[in-house]
């Protein structure tokens, strides 16, 4: 082989290397680019929405959970977020009411034998979350 040939290969291989680690490095930097950021910096500079001062945590006072009474219609009584939305279901009957003042009282049926009451509050200010508490209340004749 000649000279020239044997410096035109030896100049490509050099090239064609350097191009190769060129798009390699870019390729590194676009990919790093294209991730997305978990926790953005930019938030300790934002400020935190004050919340509802007036927010009361659901509590259900009456019936206790695992109660078994000999009525077939029990009196739920509790507290929860003032003009919230109350919704009690069970296997026989849903019912919606809303909250006017902190306290509510509630006579709901029951059918006979284990009743799963769920109560869910879906309070007026959309930042506050919904909660939501289960009981299990036994409604046992006195025949039996």
């Amino acid at each position: 082989m000649k000279k020239e040939t044997i410096f035109a290969v030896f100049l490509g291989i050099v090239f064609g290397g350097l191009l190769g680690l060129f798009l390699i490095s870019k390729n590194k930097e676009i990919q790093l680019n294209k991730n997305k950021v978990i926790a953005p910096t930019g938030l300790n500079d934002r400020s935190v929405p004050q919340t509802d001062l007036n927010f009361q945590p659901l509590d259900i006072s009456e019936p206790k959970d695992s109660s078994v009474l000999d009525n077939s219609s029990v009196s739920i009584k509790g507290k929860a977020t003032v003009n919230s939305l109350i919704v009690i279901q069970s296997p026989i009957r849903d019912m919606v009411l809303k909250n006017e003042k902190q306290d509510f009282k509630v006579d709901f049926p029951l059918a006979l034998g284990e009743n799963i009451i769920r109560v869910v509050i879906y309070p007026e200010n959309k930042q506050l979350s919904i909660q939501e508490k289960s009981l299990r209340v036994y409604y046992l004749q006195e025949s039996l």
